[in-house]
């Protein structure tokens, strides 16, 4: 099997895994460089900061994520109808 015909084969699974990853590199980003430049401009601790900020960064990881996760959604409902539903081996 060739590279291009195992990749169309595991189009849903590449871009599960690439949404995943998406979402964790996002978060991070999100929630340690807007955590950094939130507490140099706000010296004073603000008592929910950090969990407005983690939700701020849940939703940032979220929005930036749903497209490859929706693409590996409808890769796998399109295989499983082009292929019969016959299982895959």
């Amino acid at each position: 099997m060739t590279a291009f015909r195992w990749a169309m084969r595991s189009g849903a699974v590449i871009l599960f895994c690439a949404s995943i990853l998406i979402l964790v590199v996002s978060f991070a980003n999100f929630f340690f460089v807007e955590g950094a430049e939130m507490s140099r401009s706000m010296p004073e601790v603000v008592p929910n900061s950090q969990f407005v900020l983690f939700w701020r960064a849940i939703a940032q990881a979220l929005s930036n994520s749903v497209w490859s996760f929706l693409g590996a959604c409808l890769l796998y409902r399109l295989d499983e109808l082009w292929s019969g539903g016959k299982s895959r081996t």
